[in-house]
């Protein structure tokens, strides 16, 4: 099995577990806890989860860390990133704040990137600093892109 694939099998147990189990989330989707393990199991090489029932059991593992787990994985195996959008649009009030926000954000990941390379090389410790600050930063950029998408423009103010 290719890691990508190991990948997706992983990320349908980590979603099982969020859910509570495969007997629980069983409840919550079409197929019963042995189709379920089936998606789950790295012995099952051709068995993965259907969409809908992908759709039907992240929202219930939202609070669970690495949430949305097979969305993510997927998004990897398709070499993107998935970054929630936010849940409420902001008004165009906010536009200087976030943008505000979004050069801070540009600016710590240039400074943790600066104290990685001091040495000539990025660690581990580095490279998930540096990770967590471009994260933060993917998230600010689609939380501003929802704010300019509502901002009226000359046409919708007619």
């Amino acid at each position: 099995m290719t890691p990508d694939r190991l990948a997706l099998k992983r990320a349908t147990d980590d979603l099982l577990s969020g859910v509570g189990g495969q007997v629980k989330a069983a409840g919550f989707t079409r197929v019963g806890q042995s189709t379920l393990s089936t998606y789950a199991s790295r012995h099952n090489r051709d068995a993965f989860m259907p969409i809908d029932i992908v759709a039907d059991l992240e929202p219930l593992a939202m609070d669970r860390e690495g949430w949305p787990h097979v969305t993510q994985a997927l998004c990897a195996v398709m070499g993107g990133v998935f970054v929630a959008l936010p849940e409420v649009p902001a008004s165009d009030g906010d536009l200087l704040t976030m943008l505000g926000r979004l050069s801070k954000e540009a600016g710590d990941v240039t400074q943790e990137m600066c104290a990685a390379l001091s040495d000539g090389r990025i660690d581990r410790v580095e490279q998930a600093k540096i990770r967590r600050e471009v994260r933060h930063l993917l998230e600010i950029a689609v939380a501003l892109d929802a704010i300019v998408a509502n901002i009226p423009t000359e046409e919708t103010r007619k």
